[in-house]
């Protein structure tokens, strides 16, 4: 490596460290109140929760080991153990972790919290069945997103998959709108999740950076992963008023259009968010 490169190098690595630790931070002091913050209470709130639970917790079955990556509070880790054989929740903060943990004694779930980093996972090659990832891989840098889903695939064993959900870039050129904001603000321009309304009255930004179809799947193919199926989430429903979405006749046409249209392309690359799921060869 030429001194250029070796200083090009260590200065993207740097500022790779220097985004995950503003990532923490913010998630340490928002890990107390995070589960107040998303409230899902409209129409296109659950509409959305529907589609992405549906794509993620129909895909797993009773004989799976999982890993849920970018675990949070356990909004997905703590479902996912009612249906898997094993699940196992990593984070790299451990605010968020504490309440996972106190969520999941709660309802009596056996889960193991791990505290670490996605683009370095604490984990044997070949370990999990399953690996899932709403939301989380947004706040991976891009210049780092190719270790972590090296590291994905690392960890997968053969004929294993990644489930994943993720902001849609391409939704993003229709409209910088952030239709389910409430306190927590998607900053397309500058590449920010803005935490308003906190307890103590500041706010809190964290990177957040989409994904536009095509990277996701070139992604998954560079790392040795199959793109097996790619879903719209809330193609229709994040251009419908939420005061319209109410309407149960109109919830039960919108959600009949978005079952035929979310995976027919090029409707399906053009949600609000993005699932996908990719397969490790056997």
């Amino acid at each position: 490596m030429t001194q250029t490169a070796h200083r090009t190098h260590n200065g993207r690595t740097e500022k790779t460290a220097q985004t995950k630790e503003a990532i923490r931070q913010v998630y340490e002091f928002i890990s107390d109140e995070y589960d107040d913050r998303i409230p899902g209470l409209t129409a296109a709130d659950r509409r959305f929760i529907d589609t992405e639970l549906d794509f993620i917790l129909g895909r797993v079955g009773p004989e799976d080991t999982v890993l849920d990556l970018g675990c949070g509070t356990g909004r997905l880790t703590i479902p996912l153990s009612r249906l898997a054989k094993q699940v196992v929740g990593l984070d790299l903060c451990d605010g968020m972790l504490s309440v996972a943990r106190r969520k999941a004694e709660q309802e009596g779930a056996g889960i193991r919290f791990d505290q670490g980093d996605m683009c370095d996972l604490p984990y044997p090659d070949d370990s999990f069945d399953v690996i899932t990832s709403t939301l989380a891989l947004m706040h991976i840098p891009p210049e780092a997103r190719p270790t972590a889903v090296a590291e994905i695939a690392r960890v997968l064993r053969p004929g294993g998959r990644i489930l994943t959900g993720v902001k849609n870039a391409a939704f993003e050129q229709l409209t910088r709108a952030d239709r389910f904001a409430t306190v927590d603000i998607t900053d397309v321009d500058n590449k920010t999740l803005v935490f308003t309304g906190t307890r103590d009255g500041e706010e809190r930004v964290a990177p957040w950076f989409s994904f536009f179809p095509d990277e996701l799947e070139e992604l998954f193919s560079e790392a040795g992963l199959l793109p097996a199926r790619l879903r719209g989430n809330c193609l229709l429903a994040a251009w419908v008023a939420d005061q319209i979405l109410a309407d149960p006749g109109i919830y039960a046409i919108v959600e009949q259009l978005e079952t035929a249209l979310n995976e027919t392309p090029p409707f399906s690359r053009y949600g609000y968010y993005i699932l996908a799921e990719a397969v490790k060869p056997a």
